[in-house]
């Protein structure tokens, strides 16, 4: 029987896989962190030492709600652009007049986008609660690449800390032995005197 408990705390690992799933959706509708939904399945990934299936999800799961974060600043962005004044007066239909039908678009856009990403979400955690490693359509090309640039990334990060291990290695190493020189300076003074004593 295939093992399939998480290096974290031994947890198994549907129940990981679904807290990133599930979490990222719950911040992905909190205003003001909604953009960061991203960093909780990252940070399971991250930390996740050994298993495969748990690494593939949360890497598939970063991709998606990097995705949702792009989607959400570009209609904000718009919304901004086309509204200035919007964020002072509330968003509110009766503040656009002759601009409703703009307004009720944007809206049935962006909550139709956010009840396709829920379903998408629900689906996925559904499936990976009885393990199937399953791939969303068109987040699963960009999680390859992901994984890779995030491997070059950690790679690189480990890389700099064993040179800046090396280096305090090296400077204990060049410290000791100047202690130890100057031990033998000591030593040799010492046997100096002591020989000009004997002679006298």
């Amino acid at each position: 029987m295939k093992d399939n408990k998480s290096s974290i705390l031994g947890i198994e690992g549907n129940v990981i896989v679904l807290v990133g799933y599930l979490g990222g959706l719950f911040l992905s509708w909190i205003i003001g962190i909604n953009y960061f939904a991203w960093l909780l399945p990252l940070i399971l990934y991250i930390i996740e030492k050994k298993n495969e299936f748990i690494k593939e999800q949360m890497a598939q799961a970063t991709v998606l709600y990097i995705f949702v974060s792009i989607i959400m600043l570009i209609f904000n962005l718009i919304w901004i652009i086309m509204f200035p004044e919007s964020y002072k007066l509330g968003l509110n239909l009766e503040n656009f007049s002759g601009s409703t039908l703009i307004v009720s678009t944007m809206n049935i856009l962006s909550v139709t986008i956010a009840i396709i990403i829920t379903l998408i979400v629900i689906n996925t955690s559904m499936k990976t609660w009885y393990y199937e490693n399953y791939k969303i359509p068109i987040i699963r090309f960009f999680v390859p690449k992901f994984r890779s640039l995030l491997s070059k990334v950690m790679k690189n990060s480990k890389t700099n800390k064993e040179k800046v291990e090396e280096e305090k290695q090296e400077e204990i190493k060049e410290e000791e032995k100047k202690n130890e020189e100057g031990v033998k300076t000591e030593e040799n003074k010492d046997n100096v005197s002591q020989k000009r004593k004997k002679k006298k």
